[in-house]
Parts: structure tokens; C-alpha cells; sequence
């Protein structure tokens, strides 16, 4: 199973002149690039698809005991991405996706694998190539 901390801040919070990453405020803005970067670095050690499945949905869902979350099958809540996982790109600057804060991500530079398309909640489009949604439609949830 694996997790993100996704805590975008200031570039000026990062404390980048003072040098000391102890002080600096931890997290970067990048939640929206972890399924290329798994993908990009998992496969160079034989993960698969299946596994990465396994690790972003399945695990946590269950973790949190989510019992309508974690797999796409009847019954269960429509949350899933659409992407292509051969598709490669570099992130910078330049990309849509960075709404925050670009030039403090650890994967600025990077070459990655697997664009994500489009992503759904609960059956919703939320967001299609570059275009999110004008309201969040999901709901909190907590584990029981």
C-alpha cells in the first residue's frame, strides 16, 4: 500500500535560502502526479498494473474500511481515472495540471509515464485533459 502527503506551500515557506530543510515546511504539490511517477518508476522494477491497483485503491480503501471504495465492479462507488499509461511527458512549468506552486516539486525536470485522461467520484466527471470540475462533488468520509 502507499500513501501521499500532499501539503503544497509558498515557495517562501521552504526556507530555500537558509538552506535548512529541518526548518522549511515539509510537503510539495504534486498529489496529482502520483500515479505517473509510480508508474514511471514502479515498472522499471517489474510492477504492474494490477499491483498498482493494488496499492493506490484496493489496500487504502480497505485500510480506511471503505467497503464501497477500492475496485470498479457493481455496487461499489464509481471513483476511477482514465489514463494512458505509454504516454510519456516532462513535467515543468508549462504543465496545466500545476495549479499551485510548480518550482518547488521533487519532480520538476522528470521524464514520466501515464497520463491521466479524466477522473471520476462517484460516476462524476471531475476533471477531462487540463479542465476540473466547477464544484467538488465528493463527501468526506472516515474510517469506521
Amino acid at each position: 500500500m502507499l500513501s501521499s502527503d500532499h501539503s503544497p506551500t509558498l515557495p517562501e515557506l521552504k526556507l530555500l535560502d537558509e538552506g535548512n530543510f529541518l526548518k522549511a515546511w515539509g510537503g510539495i504539490s504534486s498529489l496529482q502526479f502520483v500515479l505517473p511517477v509510480t508508474w514511471s518508476h514502479g515498472r522499471k522494477y517489474g510492477a504492474t498494473f494490477e499491483q498498482l491497483t493494488l496499492w493506490w485503491s484496493e489496500r487504502p480503501a480497505k485500510l480506511a474500511g471503505q467497503d464501497l471504495k477500492g475496485a470498479i465492479m457493481v455496487g461499489k462507488h464509481a471513483d476511477f481515472v482514465v489514463w494512458d499509461p505509454n504516454v510519456e511527458f516532462d513535467l515543468n512549468d508549462d504543465l496545466p495540471v500545476y495549479l499551485k506552486h510548480p518550482v518547488i516539486s521533487a519532480y520538476m525536470g522528470t521524464r514520466l509515464s501515464g497520463k491521466v485522461l479524466a477522473t471520476f467520484v462517484q460516476g462524476k466527471l471531475v476533471y477531462k485533459e487540463g479542465k476540473h470540475a466547477p464544484a467538488a462533488c465528493g463527501v468526506p468520509i472516515l474510517a469506521r
